[in-house]
């Protein structure tokens, strides 16, 4: 029974991961493709913008790519102004990546425009699945990041972790 039940949660979840990663952020971006910006673009620039700056390597390291694979991230990004490099001001060695106004402004519209297509989609479902839904995936995070406290990070407001631009959540986050 066990190995039936994971087995259908684990096709159940690359589904799941699936619709919201290709539907709505993918088909999003061929949507918006006067954007002109590719879904590993999106990725690179999220990260950078959620942390204010980072180096190039540990922008490698927190997607799973190379050196060399984030540095043509960062140099596409830089070219449509949608990030910044420096020299590192703890290490001259190292490039500090940021997002310009632009790029965080970016995020946030893809965020924008990702949250009402789940809203459509929640719509279709009574109240009680929704609910079900919420419950279940904050027991999963949880279980799966192992730390009681994995949602406390989330802004009271949009919900978000670690939000780009939110207000209230630098009030909370500072408490």
């Amino acid at each position: 029974m066990r190995e039936e039940c994971t087995s259908f949660a684990e096709k159940l979840t690359g589904l799941f991961s699936d619709i919201v990663v290709k539907t709505m952020t993918v088909q999003l971006l061929r949507e918006l493709d006067e954007l002109d910006i590719t879904f590993s673009q999106l990725q690179a620039l999220t990260y950078v913008a959620e942390r204010g700056k980072c180096s190039v390597g540990a922008l490698a390291e927190g997607l799973g790519v190379s050196h060399p694979a984030a540095v043509k991230l960062v140099d596409k990004l830089a070219k449509k102004e949608l990030a910044t490099r420096a020299v590192g001001s703890s290490d001259h060695r190292q490039t500090e990546v940021a997002a310009t106004p632009a790029g965080r402004g970016l995020v946030n519209q893809i965020r924008r425009e990702r949250a009402q297509r789940l809203v459509t989609v929640l719509d279709q479902m009574a109240m009680d699945d929704r609910l079900a839904l919420i419950q279940g995936l904050q027991a999963f995070v949880t279980a799966a990041l192992r730390d009681e406290a994995a949602l406390d990070a989330l802004c009271v407001s949009c919900q978000t972790l670690l939000p780009t631009e939110c207000d209230d959540f630098r009030l909370i986050s500072t408490r």
